[in-house]
């Protein structure tokens, strides 16, 4: 999460920053949307998922399933640049 906010950083031209959470500090900090607890543990485990590098991996699935090879974020937002 370090990188994606470095990476949006230096596209936007203004500084965004990630600041790391505690399990305890991440459902309290999701708390305050009245969600239900199922939805909130949702939430918590894609972000430890993340964290644990279980998202890291890119698969042959990405292009199967979007019809083009998958993209770095610097390039969805060179994409999202040049389309606007």
């Amino acid at each position: 999460m370090g990188e994606i906010a470095s990476v949006l950083s230096e596209h936007l031209g203004r500084t965004v920053s990630y600041i790391p959470e505690t399990i305890d500090e991440a459902y309290a900090s999701r708390a305050v949307y009245g969600a239900p607890r199922w939805q909130v543990d949702g939430w918590v485990s894609t972000y430890t998922a993340i964290a644990a590098g279980e998202l890291a991996t890119v698969t042959h699935d990405i292009p199967e399933v979007v019809g083009h090879p998958a993209r770095s974020l610097e390039q969805v937002l060179a994409a999202t640049d040049s389309a606007g």
